[in-house]
């Protein structure tokens, strides 16, 4: 995932020679600012770079900015604005993707900070040790007799484990809510510390992880 798309801190528009910092379409002219230096996805949406996002006012700007830079606006305009409203287009879909989903979020929110995933997410979290030992068993159990024509019981072991890894998601997810606004709340009062970013790195490594159990045992359960 790269943050280098540019930037809309322009000073002045190439347009009207109006000041133009920070916007991603001239406010006095409309014209399409091009992408000059680096830009995050928080930027692009004049959002601060806060875990807890209001979604509605999220998508709201997403259709505003959707709107200025539709194809149809632009069709008349210079070739280069033209390639500018392209790129500022590809930019705004991928922010708007990324910020919605809290997880992406995070895991976007984790790199502009110099942190990622990585390594740790090719360990087993040690609170899922147990979880993972026992989801393994029962799927190998259900490939086993799959074919012959007894994998009712085994089934429903399966189907009740995927159940349980619903509700461990559902919990999962609840701490990553709360730990987006216990750390925008440290933050904002200069109190945040490396534990906050350390925390959100394992619940997202957690919840990466049960997604990825939950995505083996579906395959599974339709195969079978």
């Amino acid at each position: 995932m790269t943050v280098s798309e540019g930037s809309t801190d322009t000073t002045i528009c190439s347009g009207c020679g109006m000041s133009a910092a920070k916007q991603m379409v001239c406010g006095g002219c409309g014209v399409v600012q091009p992408l000059t230096r680096e830009v995050d996805y928080f930027t692009t949406f004049a959002l601060p770079r806060s875990l807890v996002i209001d979604l509605e006012d999220l998508q709201q700007r997403y259709y505003a900015l959707s709107r200025q830079l539709h194809p149809d606006l632009l069709h008349d305009r210079s070739p280069a604005e033209q390639t500018a409203g392209l790129r500022a287009t590809a930019l705004v879909t991928r922010a708007y993707r990324t910020i919605k989903d809290p997880v992406q979020r995070g895991l976007y929110w984790l790199s502009l900070h110099g942190e990622s995933l990585g390594r740790d997410n090719e360990r087993v979290p040690p609170e899922l040790a147990a979880t993972v030992f026992e989801v393994q068993e029962k799927l190998e159990d259900l490939r086993a007799v799959r074919d012959g024509g007894a994998a009712n019981g085994v089934r429903s072991e399966v189907e009740a484990v995927r159940g349980e890894l619903g509700c461990r998601m559902d919990d999962v997810t609840r701490r990553l809510h709360d730990n987006f606004a216990t750390t925008d709340r440290n933050a904002a009062g200069g109190t945040g510390q490396p534990n906050d970013l350390a925390e959100t790195k394992a619940i997202l490594s957690e919840l990466h992880y049960l997604k990825t159990l939950v995505r083996d045992v579906d395959k599974e359960l339709e195969a079978a």
